[in-house]
């Protein structure tokens, strides 16, 4: 901590002078730089602010240069900057004029007699001692500080790790948020997550910061900002001091800033950061570790404002780049994009003024937890049938049906509290897997659970031992005929389910006479024994049939 006049009265050698603080006593934590004697009227131009005057009261006395004009004399010192005025009595100066004291109350400047004697010269040493050790131990600081974050920034460590490196050398919670005052990262330290953020953008908009670090707004927080000068993109905010004092509180964020700057976060990367802290958000709503306080304060500092419900819509697009291209296994092209999608979302729901919690969740797969205005079914309706259209995933009614791995959109049921939309998220999520993934017939604009019937139970249950089992069983016969013969019976088997078992509609669509096609459907049959006529034994076949789509679009 910097000294303060308070520790320099509590010295033993100012003491043995007892001291009495006349004036100014509630600016007695103010911080003491340095001291100063003097014995002039006018010491303003020897001072640099933040001194402690010290004075034998020559000055003071009656024909003293400053005898005349007492309360200029303690205004001359104040606007100079200096933090106090310590006047030693006696035989010159028994007591401290009148004058002086009112202008030190009016000013709030502390006006301090010694009642006894002491040597001027043993309290500046004992202050400047105290003054230097709080000077090299900040430069200590200040090489651990450049140790720590040197190596975070030119490494390329996440921003998490940063903001956690600086809250644990400050000894406080810290805050890493973007322009918009919406949180990007956070370490709670001593106290819960949601009363650190509680109403986060509100009081972040009130401690508006001048740019430099520094004290700000009425909660008095410690900020700094993020970025280059002229790119400025975030501030670190230090909400409340319990280790540090703020010189070395604020070389910490400095540092700390500067490693994020030396990470290169231009605009797009801050656009990932804000996708990443959401996705924790949305993350521990679906695992339901967390208590609705927590979730709601949360979830507003990353611009969420609470409301009578939420729906969660999941955007699942697990193959294609732009023009329907498959990605390679580059991790990094996955990751571009899966950003691109992910800011897809995010316009969808600006365009349409929802507040929304938009990240990707896996490669493919980008969640939407979306505040909505009304609860009531035609309000969903409109939202949903806006957001889908803003997207651009609504389809063509022209368009033939999806194909395996095709774009789709899952919605979850409405949730009446930001808690219960875990569960939703975790059901928009499979119903949009499961659609994309199967390529469900009569494509829509979004699915639903009630959407994927006997598709998305068998998506569920896919790895299923005895599953697998049965389709093997009804189907591995056929399999093997194909593969000897190419016969291509497999293909004319799902058509012929998909046709509901119509002979004349299946001679149609597979461009068969209908002798050849009675020939080719009498050695399915024979293959597996089976009568196509003979309504369980069709749903059998196309049970299994299922369940290899379901297998096959998994396995890519």
């Amino acid at each position: 901590m910097p000294t303060t006049l308070a520790d320099v009265l509590r010295l033993d050698v100012v003491r043995a002078g007892e001291p009495e603080v006349l004036a100014g006593a509630g600016a007695l934590d103010v911080p003491v730089r340095w001291l100063h004697v003097g014995e002039v009227a006018d010491l303003t131009g020897l001072l640099q602010g933040g001194e402690l005057i010290l004075t034998t009261g020559i000055v003071l006395a009656p024909g003293g240069a400053a005898a005349g004009d007492l309360g200029r004399y303690l205004t001359s010192l104040h606007a100079a900057g200096a933090c106090g005025l310590v006047v030693e009595l006696g035989p010159t100066l028994p007591e401290v004029p009148a004058e002086l004291v009112r202008t030190g109350r009016r000013l709030g400047m502390p006006v301090v007699a010694l009642h006894r004697r002491v040597r001027f010269v043993d309290v500046t040493e004992a202050v400047h001692a105290r003054i230097l050790d709080e000077q090299t131990a900040l430069l200590r600081l200040a090489q651990q500080a450049h140790d720590a974050f040197s190596p975070l920034g030119t490494e390329g460590a996440e921003p998490e790790e940063i903001v956690v490196r600086a809250a644990g050398m400050a000894g406080s919670s810290v805050v890493l948020e973007d322009l918009a005052h919406h949180v990007v990262a956070y370490t709670a330290l001593d106290e819960p997550a949601a009363e650190l953020l509680r109403d986060w953008e509100r009081r972040s908009r009130a401690a508006a910061d001048a740019g430099s670090t520094g004290r700000c707004g009425p909660e008095r927080w410690l900020t700094t900002p993020v970025g280059p000068r002229r790119q400025r993109w975030g501030r670190l905010v230090l909400p409340r001091s319990r280790g540090l004092d703020d010189p070395a509180a604020g070389m910490v964020l400095e540092r700390a800033a500067e490693a994020l700057t030396v990470n290169r976060l231009v605009e797009r990367d801050l656009v990932v950061l804000q996708h990443r802290a959401q996705g924790d958000l949305l993350a521990d709503l679906v695992r339901g570790t967390s208590e609705e306080a927590e979730l709601l304060a949360r979830a507003g500092a990353l611009g969420l404002p609470p409301a009578r419900a939420y729906l969660a819509v999941v955007l699942a697009d697990p193959g294609a780049d732009g023009g329907g291209r498959r990605v390679a296994g580059d991790a990094l092209a996955v990751h571009r994009r899966d950003a691109r999608l992910a800011e897809q979302v995010s316009a969808a729901a600006r365009s349409t003024r929802l507040a929304a919690l938009v990240s990707p969740l896996d490669a493919g797969v980008v969640a939407a937890l979306l505040a909505l205005p009304a609860p009531h079914p035609q309000a969903v309706e409109r939202v949903l049938t806006g957001f889908v259209q803003a997207l651009g995933a609504a389809p063509e009614r022209e368009s033939p049906p999806a194909s395996p791995t095709a774009r789709a959109v899952g919605v979850g049921p409405v949730a009446a509290s930001l808690g219960a939309s875990g569960t939703a998220l975790a059901e928009a999520r499979h119903v949009a897997e499961v659609a994309a993934a199967t390529g469900l017939p009569g494509r829509r604009p979004w699915y639903r659970s009630g959407d994927l019937r006997l598709r998305g139970l068998l998506t569920l249950l896919r790895e299923e031992p005895r599953l697998l089992s049965f389709a093997e069983a009804e189907l591995g016969r056929l399999l093997a005929h194909d593969d000897a013969s190419g016969g291509g019976l497999l293909d004319l088997l799902r058509l012929f389910l998909d046709c509901g078992g119509n002979k004349s509609e299946l001679s149609r669509r597979s461009h068969l006479s209908r002798p050849a096609l009675y020939a080719r459907l009498a050695t399915i049959e024979r293959v597996l024994g089976v009568d196509l006529d003979d309504g369980e034994s069709r749903t059998s076949l196309h049970v299994a049939l299922l369940v290899r789509d379901v297998r096959a679009a998994r396995a890519p």
